[in-house]
């Protein structure tokens, strides 16, 4: 079947997806759960890895994960804070991007 849908995806994406699996397994387990927000430990334990590397992922932490590839930065998800707490959610456009890469990189598996 031939995918008539034409999507865009910016190349700073591209390349901050290309560099880190984790940021890959986070988009593609908060799209598996949207449009739920969740927290920073069920998402670590959903990709089954620390919570300091998700949040790396996430808002961008140091030299390890740069802040201008974060996946909110990079408008991929989203943060609610409610009563002191922070979830996180994909987005419209984080969804998007994650079904690209889970045809283009994974062959359509989840």
């Amino acid at each position: 079947m031939i995918n008539t849908k034409i999507f865009l995806i910016d190349p700073l994406i591209i390349r901050s997806l290309n560099k880190s699996d984790l940021r890959k397994k986070i988009l593609i387990f908060l799209a598996r759960i949207y449009p739920r927000y969740t927290y920073l430990s069920e998402i670590a334990r959903g990709v089954r890895s620390d919570p300091s590397n998700v949040l790396g992922c996430l808002k961008g932490m140091g030299n390890r994960y740069n802040g201008n590839s974060s996946l909110i930065e990079l408008g991929l998800v989203e943060i609610l804070e409610k009563d002191g707490y922070r979830y996180y959610r994909i987005t419209d456009y984080g969804n998007e991007v994650a079904e690209y890469i889970k045809e283009t990189y994974l062959g359509g598996l989840q």
